[in-house]
């Protein structure tokens, strides 16, 4: 990787990796840096599987044409693979020249000028535009509202309209449990990840999803501490059967370097001491079963990841084993990426046996990965182009102010001395902010919007993967988490 010896004082000493921007390194260390320190630099031979912007729903317009220089911001904001310079950036390509990166743009512009949050700029009126729509199709949805060609919805306010929203409430609470995870729920003080994990692998269990006939894909896998568990799950089923133990894919695009007792079955990563018991007795064995994919879930063929593919040897054809998808706590559009990476499998010819995603994050939803842009069509002003499939400035804007509004529903900071929804105070409150709106309108605006994308998550599901079962369920406490929606869906075989 080449950098340029100029020396020039608009180049800040320390300067953002073009890996991973989350981390910054001294320029001077920027060449060794990116060959063989970042955790987050390309492998030297691109995988198989890997396929820019697959699961991209939306491309915008001039996408394959353009240049980063006049569209690399969109572009970066969209989290485009265009943007990515683990897979744009090549070896010997000068990265930082007189204060300019190829993958940043004007270095000083990311100190100097930070990116304004879209939210931040809306007024009380176009607050209540964009959100009146959102809500009204959420408590349709939800059966809160009867939506008729002569509805009294028109002579609404939003107010009231906010007053039917009933957060946790409109979506069945089914709370599973699962031996699995037993003894670490019971060794951990604060055991709220236990439980989340318990529920999850008990509704896998419900529904017939833990049978060793399936390979099982972790989404967002993260440290694999989820995928150890329903490893734990399997194991006893796979002994009574007398069959090999099932596949595991943890897919995740970071590299972390404490896993969860997978890779480094003899040390345990920090603040989990306490669970390697349960873990250890499945160390030796799970080792050889788990396959870890390093890579961004918009980039990523699942049909073409070499374990999933099994070739007959007489005829040479490739036929694809029966997954199950799950995570827990899928961030944003990495939701939508993964419905679209495993309708893609389908589409290749694999059988998709369920899925179980517990959801979060949305104000970090991107346009170009939403699932269903028609379904946007619903509740946004601008539709007519995104009816037909294609791009909308105008839908992209409302939905960036949508996506920082479902943040209210579990960040919108309560008032000082906040004791109960719509006091004076809480009025007083929403007099200061932008929206007009109290904090416990903001919570639940904030839910509806949150609850907008999910229905239109699970209507997808639904009708374009062709699920059998498709719902929403509240699997544990708001108390255990906050975000305690998951997305569950089955589909038997053909």
């Amino acid at each position: 990787m080449v950098v340029s010896n100029s020396k020039s004082a608009s180049i800040p000493e320390r300067v953002p990796c073009p890996y991973d921007p989350s981390h910054s390194v001294d320029l001077h260390k920027l060449k060794k840096h990116m060959s063989s320190l970042c955790n987050a630099r390309p492998p030297d031979e691109r995988p198989a599987y890997t396929l820019p912007d697959c699961s991209i729903t939306l491309l915008p317009p001039g996408y394959a044409e353009g240049s980063f220089s006049k569209c690399g911001q969109m572009w970066s904001e969209e989290g485009l693979a265009k943007a990515d310079a683990r897979l744009m950036v090549k070896p010997g390509e000068q990265i930082y020249m007189g204060g300019v990166s190829r993958t940043f743009g004007k270095l000083a512009s990311l100190s100097e000028n930070p990116k304004a949050k879209p939210g931040n700029t809306l007024d009380e009126q176009t607050v209540s535009r964009l959100l009146k729509p959102v809500v009204l199709s959420y408590l349709h949805s939800v059966g809160a509202l009867q939506l008729t060609e002569n509805n009294i919805t028109t002579e609404q306010s939003l107010e009231d309209l906010l007053e039917l929203v009933r957060p946790s409430q409109e979506f069945p609470m089914e709370i599973c449990t699962h031996p699995s995870v037993d003894e670490r729920k019971h060794g951990k003080t604060n055991p709220k990840h236990a439980l989340q994990q318990s529920s999850l692998i008990g509704h896998l269990e419900n529904r017939n999803l833990l049978d060793p006939k399936y390979a099982f894909v972790e989404f967002g896998a993260g440290k694999g501490e989820l995928s150890v568990y329903v490893h734990a799950a399997l194991a006893k089923k796979q002994a009574e059967a007398g069959l090999e133990s099932s596949s595991i894919f943890l897919v995740d695009r970071k590299n972390f370097r404490q896993k969860f007792n997978i890779d480094e079955p003899d040390r345990a990563p920090s603040g989990t001491t306490d669970a390697t018991s349960d873990c250890d007795k499945h160390q030796r064995h799970a080792r050889c079963q788990f396959q870890r994919i390093y890579i961004d879930i918009r980039d990523l063929n699942l049909a073409s990841v070499e374990g999933l593919r099994i070739t007959d040897p007489s005829t040479g054809k490739v036929t694809l084993r029966p997954i199950v998808a799950y995570s827990k706590h899928l961030c944003g559009a990495a939701t939508d990426l993964t419905i679209k990476c495993i309708e893609r499998y389908q589409q290749a010819g694999g059988h998709v046996a369920g899925v179980a995603i517990a959801l979060c994050c949305h104000h970090v939803c991107k346009y170009s990965m939403f699932v269903d842009h028609a379904y946007l069509s619903k509740a946004t002003t601008s539709h007519s182009a995104a009816d037909l499939g294609q791009w909308c400035d105008t839908q992209r804007d409302e939905f960036r102010h949508l996506a920082t509004m479902s943040s209210w529903a579990i960040n919108s900071p309560a008032p000082p001395a906040y004791s109960a929804p719509n006091s004076e105070l809480d009025k007083e409150v929403a007099a200061a902010h932008y929206s007009g709106l109290t904090h416990s309108q903001r919570v639940c605006a904030g839910h509806a919007v949150k609850r907008f994308l999910d229905i239109g998550r699970a209507e997808y599901m639904r009708h374009q993967l062709r699920m059998d079962s498709v719902g929403l369920v509240y699997y544990t406490t708001s108390i255990t988490s906050p975000e305690n929606l998951a997305l569950l869906a089955t589909k038997l075989e053909a």
